[in-house]
């Protein structure tokens, strides 16, 4: 009868060792499957950004391919003018003595300013400048 008793005793110690590793189990799984679900989610919004990021690089491939084709259009028209301009230059001999007249000083003048490394730079060199008058006080020329 000892022996029966030892070993129902033996073997409730194995099903409550049995129970604990079952519940231990169950726990490592729930979280597995945690872990698989929140991968899941990672990899749907993975391939989502990524599916995002293909369509902004083509729309950005078909912007450059329209601003490729308005510069294209532009340097045409340039040169077309261009063209023109000489035309109309060797055509007008009025045209090309216009054209080719200096500039008054004051004009000239206009051009001339020092070439600038900053916008601090341009602010210093314009702040220097002469003040031009009110539009109320007349000029002095």
């Amino acid at each position: 009868m000892r022996a029966i008793l030892a070993l129902l005793a033996g073997m409730a110690l194995l099903i409550l060792i049995l129970l604990l590793s079952n519940r231990s189990l169950q726990h490592d799984l729930n979280k597995a499957i945690q872990q698989h679900d929140a991968l899941a989610t990672q990899l749907h919004q993975r391939d989502q950004l990524i599916t995002e990021l293909n369509q902004q690089m083509q729309q950005r491939a078909e912007a450059e391919l329209a601003l490729r084709n308005n510069l294209s259009t532009a340097a045409q028209v340039m040169q077309s003018r261009e063209q023109e301009r000489q035309r109309s230059l060797h055509d007008n001999p009025q045209s090309r003595l216009w054209a080719d007249a200096e500039l008054p000083a004051d004009i000239s003048r206009l051009h001339d300013r020092p070439a600038f490394s900053s916008a601090s730079d341009y602010l210093r060199w314009l702040s220097g400048s002469q003040i031009l008058p009110g539009s109320a006080q007349p000029s002095a020329h």
